[in-house]
């Protein structure tokens, strides 16, 4: 090897050598740049067949762990769905406030309580009779205002999907821009480590609202994918359509039916024309994408429920009354027969019977939107019975013949006939130990504010002209949406001696206390079932109890869930924070170990600088020579 060869290797590792000085002084420059990973310079041996040339670099390198930064973003997307729960369930636990607490909905109830339980000594007291509808307003607003702030939560996640699906397209196109240089000034076998810092930041930025998986090329070019396999980018970035809707209430609900679907959905466009649906198809699972659908569709609708479930339960209870049913003349065949006259739509006849030996509930229900018909079985919360919806349009005897045409394809060996008027009798099949009907009776919501026994429309569904509260399936149920409606009956507004007077003639004295005792006794003793399909108790085990302790099951229930989030938010906080960490541990710039790559640098520097000086004072010696 001659002094120029020598001289070229120093040269190269001189040249090498500043270089590497370069990068060291943009590690120390952005030690505390976000989203920077500390560099180096990769080199190898320049060779000419089985001669070393000197060296040269062939770009900068990462200092990234794959696996760690893999598991991060799985992580980020889960914390981010964890976070938006714990969020919104704070946000409810703190509407419904503590059980027992001064602003508490049980304590409300509590107040109106007491307020009736104050009635039943002192009817004639018109402080007294004010107290209850006081207390019975302030009660009925602030399940309104539950309600309402329940859809603003909704309407809140609905907003913060838009803007989290237009960060995803954003960031998904820097990418794909990102990409596309990245495949032009990749020329040699590493990838500009600077943009690829650039790249992740938008990746990691994604992961926050996706649970994505990513798939890198040797260019450095990345593509994403859902964790279901639909492709994010890969090449070209797909673009999500969020349908934003405005005005969110309890009726805007999701349905894999357009037409029927009240609030925004996701869908996936690519470039090729494919498209889909990734509610629909249940693909958004996490991040905090996920996080918020969950929250608009799942808890809030099912707090929602609750409410109305709550604000049913309390109009019905005030207002319902039972129209026992009478034996029918002797037979065979045997049975019972029921005045239907009050019977209103969402009203109820219950058909008690034992047919081959096994007792038995038939559950018949009125219903006048043929769109609602049949009646599914969990429409009633009684988990043992057999629903039927029928229309008494046409009058008694057409409910009658619906309603055998019903019983035959069910196999009950009933029959109903309408005898007279508004009359419906059920007798057995006539034929000894094959079936009979042992009761009959049909719950009914009174409208009379006298006359009419001593139940009182007190809570009446405000948003509809004022009507009686019968929880009607009719045209989308009148329970959906009731808590945001539900009103004290303006009639008994007006003239509070109705809280006492049952009877207009003869009229009921004012110290009468029969329907005060009553209204009480409805509400603190006579059980009530509540459907499950809100989320308290189970279809086989529904819960049945006072409206008050429906209340505090609801206010514990949410409390319970806020604490769940807290604690599972608090240990994926942990799991983020340790991933973060070792990711960080591996990418950061240590200034510590940079000094010392500095001095091993200077040393580096000196020794090639001395050897080009020293083939420099070769070549003097030489020339002199000649």
């Amino acid at each position: 090897m001659g002094l120029s060869s020598i001289l070229n290797i120093a040269t190269s590792g001189l040249s090498l050598t500043q270089s590497s000085l370069a990068v060291v002084a943009r590690n120390v420059a952005n030690a505390d740049t976000p989203g920077y990973s500390s560099k180096r310079l990769a080199q190898e041996n320049i060779l000419s067949g089985d001669l070393g040339l000197g060296v040269r670099g062939i770009g900068l390198t990462r200092t990234v762990n794959a696996f760690v930064q893999s598991q991060l973003r799985i992580e980020t997307a889960a914390f981010g769905d964890v976070s938006v729960r714990n969020d919104f369930l704070s946000r409810i636990d703190q509407l419904f406030g503590e059980p027992g607490g001064p602003n508490g909905l049980d304590t409300n109830i509590n107040r109106f309580v007491q307020s009736l339980q104050e009635l039943t000594t002192s009817p004639d007291g018109f402080t007294s009779r004010q107290a209850v509808i006081g207390d019975a307003q302030v009660l009925a607003q602030q399940i309104r205002q539950l309600s309402q702030e329940v859809q603003t939560m909704r309407q809140l996640a609905e907003d913060s999907l838009a803007s989290a699906v237009n960060e995803v397209n954003e960031a998904l196109k820097q990418l794909a821009t990102i990409n596309q240089t990245l495949g032009t000034q990749t020329t040699g076998p590493v990838p500009p480590a600077d943009l690829l810092d650039e790249r992740d930041k938008f990746v990691d930025q994604i992961a926050k609202y996706l649970d994505i998986r990513t798939s890198e090329a040797s260019s450095g070019a990345v593509s994403i994918f859902t964790r279901s396999g639909n492709a994010l980018l890969e090449g070209l970035p797909v673009q999500l359509n969020f349908d934003q809707r405005g005005n969110i209430g309890p009726l805007s609900l999701y349905s894999d039916v357009a037409a029927d679907r009240g609030v925004g959905t996701i869908t996936l466009e690519a470039a090729n024309g494919f498209s889909i649906d990734l509610i629909r198809n249940g693909i958004l699972d996490s991040g905090r994408i996920g996080g918020l659908i969950k929250m608009r569709d799942e808890t809030l609708v099912e707090v929602q429920s609750q409410l109305d479930e709550l604000a049913g339960a309390l109009a019905a209870s005030m207002s319902s009354k039972t129209v026992s049913g009478t034996a029918a003349p002797a037979g065979p065949p045997d049975g019972f027969d029921v005045d239907t006259a009050g019977l209103l739509s969402g009203n109820s006849i219950t058909v008690n019977y034992i047919q081959g030996g096994t007792p038995a509930t038939l559950t018949i229900i009125r219903v006048e939107d043929p769109a609602q018909l049949p009646l599914s079985n969990d429409v009633s919360p009684n988990p043992n019975d057999t629903v039927i919806g029928v229309s008494f349009s046409g009058g008694a005897g057409a409910a009658a013949a619906a309603l055998n045409t019903a019983l035959g394809g069910l196999g009950i060996a009933l029959t109903a006939s309408n005898p007279a008027g508004a009359t419906l009798r059920f007798v057995d099949d006539g034929v000894a130990g094959t079936s009979d009907v042992t009761a009959l009776s049909a719950k009914v919501t009174s409208t009379s504010l006298q006359d009419d026994g001593s139940q009182l429309p007190l809570f009446v569904d405000g948003g509809a002209a004022s009507l009686p509260y019968t929880g009607s399936f009719d045209f989308g149920g009148q329970k959906l949406g009731f808590a945001s409606r539900i009103s004290v009956n303006n009639l008994i507004v007006q003239d509070n001696e109705l809280l006492v007077r049952f009877a207009s003639s003869p009229a009921t004295l004012l110290g009468d206390a029969t329907r005060p005792l009553e209204l009480l006794d409805r509400l603190t003793n006579v059980p009530f079932e509540f459907s499950p399909g809100a989320g308290i108790g189970t279809t086989q085990n529904p819960y049945s109890g006072t409206v008050s302790g429906y209340a505090q099951r609801v206010i514990s229930l949410q409390t319970g869930r806020a604490n769940q989030a807290e604690r599972e938010l608090a240990a994926q906080d942990v799991v983020v924070t340790a991933l973060r960490e070792r990711f960080s541990e591996d990418t950061k710039v240590d200034v510590d170990s940079e000094l010392t790559q500095l001095i091993e640098l200077q040393n580096s520097f000196a020794a090639n600088a001395r050897i080009i000086q020293m083939v420099d004072e070769l070549f003097d010696v030489l020339f002199r020579a000649f």
